[in-house]
């Protein structure tokens, strides 16, 4: 049995990491939060662009948008994922449920990855994958900014042909003990994600300075859209993971301490039983 200094210090360290695990816990709280509050604000803006974008398409003909060119005859068609992970651990299963997601349907010699987050970029570029990290944001920031910046990048690709098909890979918190890593096509467009379902009459809407224009501005803002819901989804999932992980690494330090307070009580009482028996050993002998 270890003596009870030994069996002190080994509590106090126990402790100092509980008060960390806790601070950290309430941090991942007031940030999920906070994205929760951004997605809620955000969410009828990139709807109503959507609607709108819906209008248009009944009065521009698809082949004139290169958006929806699929390309399909393409002989080095290229494709492109989006990946989003966390800067850092102590997520849980977080960032490996992402890790494990994306590798199935990433094809190391083929596709080009796009990776937001140092875990998943440090992960696929260890492992050999396609890796490029110019996708115009300097720090993994959940904003529009930043979200602009990589869906002005990815455009410019797309539309140059550097990139053909690009698909975006997030966790989504589909309930509070299920955490889901999913996958969204950006593009090109599909036709059948932007039928008018909401029973609107778009008749009268006027269109400067022309369809093709206004639908070319909207298409960029939608990508920008779909790019920050998957971001704020992702950061909400990442600080629900973080958050549990650290409330259950503080119930384990609670745990721990009352072990081995209970065997410092022990400790403690076994060496005083020593001391009173080495003294009346001691007194018997005189």
């Amino acid at each position: 049995m270890a003596n009870p200094r030994e069996i002190k210090l080994h509590i106090k360290g126990v402790n100092e990491t509980k008060k960390i695990t806790k601070a950290m816990k309430l941090i991942a709280a007031v940030k999920l939060k906070k994205a929760r509050e951004l997605h809620e604000t955000t969410l009828p803006f990139f709807k109503q662009i959507q609607e709108t974008m819906t209008e248009i398409l009944k009065r521009v003909p698809n082949k004139e948008i290169v958006y929806f060119d699929k390309r399909l005859d393409k002989p080095d068609r290229k494709k492109a994922y989006i990946v989003f992970s966390s800067d850092s651990g102590l997520t849980g299963g977080y960032n490996i449920n992402v890790i494990k997601y994306a590798t199935k349907l990433i094809d190391k010699e083929k596709d080009i990855v796009f990776p937001i987050g140092n875990t998943i970029k440090n992960y696929l570029i260890r492992n050999g994958y396609n890796v490029n990290e110019n996708v115009g944001y300097k720090a993994y920031d959940v904003n529009v900014r930043v979200a602009r910046q990589i869906s002005r990048n990815i455009i410019k690709l797309f539309v140059e042909g550097q990139i053909d098909e690009v698909e975006l890979i997030y966790t989504e918190m589909e309930s509070a003990m299920n955490l889901k890593p999913n996958s969204i096509k950006l593009l090109p467009l599909e036709k059948k994600d932007f039928e008018n379902e909401s029973g609107k009459d778009y008749s009268e809407l006027e269109i400067e300075p022309s369809p093709e224009i206004v639908f070319d501005v909207l298409t960029r803002k939608y990508v920008k859209g779909i790019i920050y819901g998957g971001m704020v989804e992702a950061f909400v999932s990442e600080n629900f993971s973080r958050m549990n992980a650290m409330d259950n690494a503080t119930s384990n330090a609670e745990k721990m301490v009352s072990k081995l307070t209970l065997n410092y009580n022990r400790a403690r009482q076994a060496a005083i039983t020593q001391e009173i028996t080495e003294i009346i050993s001691g007194a018997t002998n005189v």
